[in-house]
């Protein structure tokens, strides 16, 4: 798998699917994030079992696949990287390198097949309320 993508919209995509990320779980894969670019896009998953987060980012992918990242350490990364242009790669043996401008990081990752996909929600059935009468229902 390889792909490039700015450093903001990696960022902010990782930042949101973080939040599904648990802080301790019996289940490593867990505690990772998908990054599929399989299609022709990049899609971010993060699932604990109970909250399921997903999004879409821009980028550029120039070879397709799916790896599994330790999402502590690979928002960490990302962070610290310079606002630049961010190349991920990871070879056979998920071996993951992530580039931006002279910064280089190596992590080890692990095979995307093993990671807990969230569930398909059929939206046949949709309500459109106002703002007003959602607040009072609430309430």
């Amino acid at each position: 798998m390889k792909f490039v993508c700015s450093k903001s919209n990696l960022l902010t995509g990782l930042q949101i699917v973080s939040k599904a990320v648990p802080n301790k779980t019996t289940m490593s894969i867990l505690e990772c994030i998908l990054v599929d670019a399989t299609k022709n896009f990049i899609k971010l998953t993060a699932n604990d079992m109970e909250l399921g987060m997903e999004t879409v980012i821009e980028g550029e992918i120039i070879e397709k696949g799916i790896i599994a990242l330790d999402a502590r350490m690979f928002l960490d990364i990302i962070r610290k990287l310079p606002d630049s242009d961010v190349t991920i790669e990871s070879d056979s043996s998920y071996k993951t390198m992530i580039k931006c401008e002279k910064a280089n990081f190596t992590i080890i990752g692990k095979s995307g097949d093993d990671f807990s996909y969230l569930p398909i929600v059929e939206k046949n059935n949709q309500i459109v309320i106002s703002q007003f009468t959602l607040k009072e229902v609430i309430r």
